[in-house]
C-alpha cells in the first residue's frame, strides 16, 4: 500500500471529529471524507460511499453532526464538501437555508462550499444508474442553475464552474444568459472561463465572447480569448498576442495560438 498524502488517518479523523479543540476538529472534518475514500481505494467522489465499508456510517454521521451543529462555521462548510465527496444525498437537505441569507464575515465561505459540495455530489451521482442518483443529479443541477441568479457573487461564481463541469454543453444557454446580465468583473471572468470549458462553446456563446476580448479587465479578456480558441474561433487572436507580453499568461497564450494554427494572427505565424 502506498503512503498516504493526507495529514491524518481515517481513525484519527473519526476520533477527533467531535473534540473540543477547534484546530484538531477542523483537521479531522476537513480530511475525513478523503481519508475514508482513500481507505476504499477511491480518489474521486463516490455515490453513497458510506455503504461501502463498516466505518462508512460513522463517517456519514460525523459529517452530518458537523454541518448541523459545529460551533465553527468554517468546519460546517467543509463538512458539506465532505458529504459531497462521499456522495451522500443527505447533503441536499443538510445545508440550511440560512447559509444563503447570512451577511456576516463567514457567510461567503459557507456559500462557496455549498456550491462546491453540490458539484461533488453531482459528480458522484452522474455515472450511477437508477432513479435515486438521477433524481439527486437533477436536484444538484437545479440548485446550481438557481445559484447563477443568486444575489451573492461568490455563489454565482462557484455555481457557474459547477454547472459547466456537470452539464457540459447543456449548460451553455444558462451560462451565456448569466454572462449577459453579470456586472461584476471577477464573476464575468469566471463565467467566461466556465463557457470555455464547454466542448466547444457554440456560435452564440462565441458571439458574446468576442467583444469581451477587449474588456478592460485583463483576466476576463484573456479568458474570453482562450474560450474562443477552444471553438477554433480566431477572434481572440489579438488578445492572445497581447498576452505574450505578460509572463503569467505567456505559456497559455502560446498554446492557444498554436491550437489556432493557420487561423492565428499573421504576427504569430512563423
Amino acid at each position: 500500500m502506498s503512503a498516504s498524502s493526507l495529514p491524518i488517518t481515517l481513525e484519527a479523523a473519526l476520533r477527533d471529529a467531535d473534540v473540543i479543540d477547534a484546530k484538531a476538529r477542523s483537521l479531522a472534518i476537513t480530511h475525513l471524507a478523503a481519508a475514508y475514500l482513500e481507505r476504499l481505494g477511491h480518489g474521486e467522489p463516490l455515490w453513497q460511499a458510506a455503504t461501502r465499508h463498516d466505518r462508512g456510517p460513522e463517517v456519514l454521521a460525523a459529517l452530518l453532526r458537523a454541518i448541523e451543529r459545529d460551533p465553527a462555521l468554517a468546519i460546517r462548510a467543509v463538512a458539506a464538501t465532505g458529504l459531497g465527496q462521499i456522495g451522500a444525498p443527505e447533503l441536499l437537505t443538510a445545508i440550511p437555508d440560512e447559509w444563503f441569507t447570512r451577511s456576516d464575515a463567514d457567510a461567503a465561505y459557507l456559500r462557496e462550499c455549498a456550491a462546491i459540495a453540490w458539484t461533488l455530489l453531482g459528480e458522484a451521482a452522474r455515472p450511477v444508474s437508477g432513479d435515486r442518483p438521477q433524481d439527486c443529479f437533477d436536484a444538484v443541477l437545479a440548485r446550481l442553475r438557481q445559484g447563477l441568479r443568486a444575489e451573492q457573487p461568490e455563489l454565482r461564481f462557484q455555481c457557474a464552474a459547477g454547472l459547466a463541469a456537470l452539464a457540459g454543453a447543456e449548460a451553455e444557454a444558462d451560462l451565456v444568459d448569466a454572462l449577459a446580465r453579470e456586472t461584476v468583473p471577477q464573476i464575468r471572468g469566471g463565467l467566461v472561463t466556465a463557457i470555455g470549458e464547454l466542448d466547444p462553446p457554440g456560435a452564440h456563446a462565441c458571439d458574446l465572447l468576442a467583444p469581451l476580448c477587449d474588456e478592460p479587465h485583463t483576466p476576463t479578456a484573456f479568458a474570453a480569448a482562450l474560450a474562443l480558441t477552444a471553438a477554433r474561433d480566431p477572434r481572440g487572436g489579438p488578445q492572445l498576442l497581447r498576452a505574450l507580453t505578460r509572463p503569467e499568461d505567456r505559456g497559455r497564450a502560446l498554446e492557444a495560438l498554436a491550437a489556432l494554427g493557420p487561423l492565428a494572427p499573421p504576427a504569430a505565424l512563423p
